[in-house]
């Protein structure tokens, strides 16, 4: 049988059934629909996630002493020098403010500080949404300047679309002048914001003076690596460096001293959105199964409804391969137009539900992950589909008995 000939008769028969072949499809609509906005949501997610942490985030490395001393600044020229594939090595520390408070601040608030130098932003891939960074001279000079995050600015301004740079903020009395916005949360480290504080950032020299309880010792150090140097070999390198400058005895490192890598978080977070990823897909795919089991129903229907049909064919000539193929083709037509219609559903639905989304995880951007690879990945799952739960239909059209079939009422 031609090519032409198998889908003109294809398409025949489908409208024949339309009642049934439309109930069919739907079936397999609703499983590809939900594979969809599954995958492409979850990937979505993944992709905000990542964008989140920065483009620097696979770079950066924390170094963390767990004594209350911290770092001084002999200590940290001492791992600049002995650490060189290092871009930065940012200084940071911490602090907090019982009472944070703008002209148009309503309620009290307090707020948790992180002292920073003018390379932090670019190591922990915060991203300045207005205004600027702190320069070389306020990171040193322990300036009264403040950068604040979205939440900060709903806070005290009364709208996170405010523009507050510029603006006056007053910290346990002593003003500071905002001079930008972040508009996300770093990957590692940072104030936190935590028990109703707001997190804000000032620079190191000011928080090590006048906010914190450890004095000038710096409480972290996060570095950025270099283009090109392999991270988890020098988050080991400063492992050792650190702990002999800082003297941590060989067998008190691990209860003294933290070094880790953000490429670390970065991989168990994409390990851990791949899992989900997969799960979701599998538990959509189980609406597959439902379809597929609802395409052999209609299958062995249409054979048993066209029995003399299948008989005056084979009494023609046609072969029970031609008989097979027919079957076959009916079952993988009703698949691929179920897939191509729930592909195009699914990223609809996905598209809509993604601002949902987005606010229950944060209120990040999600635009969903639909790739040319899983739509075929879809198409291919139809096929599959029509092809394993068609074929016994088929198979059992193509052993009627022709005298038998024909004599059938």
């Amino acid at each position: 049988m031609k090519a032409r000939d198998l889908i003109a008769e294809t398409g025949s028969a489908l409208k024949a059934n339309k009642g049934k072949s439309a109930l069919t499809i739907l079936g397999i609509v609703i499983g590809i629909t939900a594979v969809i906005t599954m995958t492409s949501l979850v990937g979505g997610i993944r992709d905000a996630l990542m964008s989140e942490m920065g483009m620097n985030a696979a770079r950066a490395i924390s170094i963390y002493p767990y004594n209350g001393s911290g770092i001084n600044d002999d200590q940290l020229a001492a791992m600049r020098e002995q650490l060189p594939d290092y871009e930065y090595l940012s200084p940071t520390n911490y602090g907090s403010a019982q009472e944070i408070a703008a002209p148009t601040t309503a309620e009290k608030l307090s707020a948790s500080i992180t002292g920073v130098d003018e390379h932090y932003f670019d190591v922990s891939g915060l991203k300045i949404a207005q205004g600027r960074a702190f320069t070389q001279s306020e990171s040193a000079e322990g300036s009264m300047s403040v950068i604040l995050d979205k939440q900060a600015v709903q806070k005290l301004f009364g709208s996170s679309n405010e523009n507050p740079v510029g603006k006056i903020v007053t910290l346990d009395g002593t003003e500071a002048t905002v001079v930008g916005v972040v508009e996300n949360s770093a990957l590692m480290g940072g104030g936190g914001g935590g028990n109703g504080s707001l997190n804000i950032y000032m620079p190191v020299s000011t928080v090590s003076l006048r906010f914190s309880s450890s004095g000038t010792g710096y409480q972290q150090i996060f570095g950025l690596a270099k283009q090109g140097v392999d991270v988890a070999k020098l988050t080991e390198q400063s492992k050792v460096a650190a702990a002999k400058i800082l003297r941590i005895p060989a067998d008190q490192i691990d209860q003294e001293l933290s070094v880790s890598s953000a490429q670390s978080v970065i991989d168990q977070l994409s390990s851990f959105m791949g899992a989900f990823q997969l799960l979701a897909g599998a538990v959509a795919g189980i609406s597959l199964l439902v379809g597929g089991i609802g395409i052999m129903n209609m299958m062995l229907t249409n054979v048993t409804e066209r029995i003399r049909e299948i008989g005056l064919r084979r009494a023609l000539g046609a072969t029970r391969h031609d008989v097979t193929a027919q079957f076959l083709a009916e079952a993988i037509a009703i698949t691929v137009m179920g897939g191509l219609i729930g592909t195009v559903l699914g990223y609809g639905l996905s598209m809509s539900l993604s601002g949902l989304v987005g606010g229950m995880v944060g209120g990040m951007a999600i635009a969903p992950s639909v790739s040319a690879q899983s739509v075929m990945l879809a198409v291919g799952i139809c096929i599959a589909v029509g092809v394993i739960f068609g074929n016994y239909p088929a198979r059992r059209a193509a052993r009627l008995d022709p005298v038998d079939a024909l004599r059938h009422q």
